[in-house]
This record gives C-alpha cells, sequence and structure tokens, in this order.
C-alpha cells in the first residue's frame, strides 16, 4: 500500500526543511518518493467566484499524487500549516489509496519568531508573524499520530523521529 506523510504546523516550525531532509535519507536508501510543500500548489490570486485557495490545493494534489503513482512512487510526504481537521481531513483524502501519518512539528512561539524574523522580510515577514500569533491562539487541528519538538533538533533529527514514527 503506498504510504504518505503529512507535515502540519505552524511557519517557522520546519516543515520545508524537515521534507528536504526527509528526501535525502530516502534518496540513501534508494526509496523512489516525492516531497511536496503544498504552499506551492495553491500559490494562486484566484477570482472571487473561483475556489478557496485550499480547494484548488486538494484538487491539485490529487492529480499530482496520480501522476506520481503512474510513476511508481509509493511514498509522499506533504506538509502545509493546515488550520482545521476539515483541512486535514481533506488533504488526507486527496493522497487516494495511501495510509496517511499525520505529524504536527512543534516549537515554541519565540523560537518560531526568531525563525521568521531571520529569513523572512516585508509584507511575508508580516504575514508569517500574524499567522503565529493566530497558531497560537487556535484549537489544534485534531487528530495527529504524533507531535515531534523540532526547535533543539535538527532537520535531519526530524525527519529521523518521523519516518520512524510513519513506519518508514
Amino acid at each position: 500500500m503506498p504510504r504518505a506523510m503529512l507535515l502540519i504546523g505552524p511557519a517557522g516550525v520546519g516543515k520545508t526543511a524537515t521534507l528536504h531532509a526527509l528526501s535525502a535519507l530516502l534518496d540513501d536508501r534508494e526509496q523512489p518518493h516525492a516531497i511536496i510543500d503544498l504552499d506551492w500548489l495553491a500559490w494562486a490570486t484566484l477570482p472571487a467566484a473561483g475556489p478557496t485557495v485550499h480547494e484548488l490545493l486538494v484538487v491539485n494534489l490529487a492529480a499530482v499524487w496520480e501522476t506520481f503513482q503512474a510513476a511508481g512512487i509509493e511514498r509522499i510526504a506533504v506538509a502545509r500549516a493546515l488550520h482545521s481537521r476539515d483541512e486535514v481531513a481533506a488533504v488526507c483524502r486527496a493522497l487516494v489509496g495511501c495510509d496517511v501519518c499525520v505529524i504536527e512539528l512543534s516549537a515554541p512561539p519565540n523560537e518560531l519568531r526568531r525563525r521568521i524574523r531571520q529569513r523572512d522580510t516585508g509584507v511575508e515577514l508580516d504575514e508569517h508573524l500574524a499567522a503565529i500569533a493566530a497558531y497560537e491562539r487556535t484549537e489544534r487541528v485534531g487528530h495527529v499520530d504524533a507531535v515531534i519538538p523540532s526547535a533543539d533538533a535538527s532537520p535531519a533529527q526530524v525527519a529521523r523521529a518521523a519516518m520512524e514514527i510513519a513506519g518508514w
């Protein structure tokens, strides 16, 4: 059965860095796989009457996953800051036929803000700082298979932990 890993958590927690580290570890094993930062599947300015950004992301992910499967890929890791149980469920449904392991990465808000200030500027910095503040005020998305603290771990360490949790 194909297997998927969904990494969630706030901006600055290390989702994309963990995806890259995970890919390197799977490359070392010569394991065919795909990684997707889901932000790129939804980066669009949409017409007012069109789908939502999240709806677009889900449709695009389903299409990309189908293409990867046709190429023989049986492992996929995807990442995004998702804000509700419904968003998580929709992403999981888009990964048709996969056993999906949902892993939340976590770090203290002050560490998230420090990381964001190091990497972002301008409007993106403001958006990500606001997203961190909003994340602090919201309930967690619900069911996750595990939470991995990322503040004091390298992306490779987080990726190894995620692989162990997911049984990869």
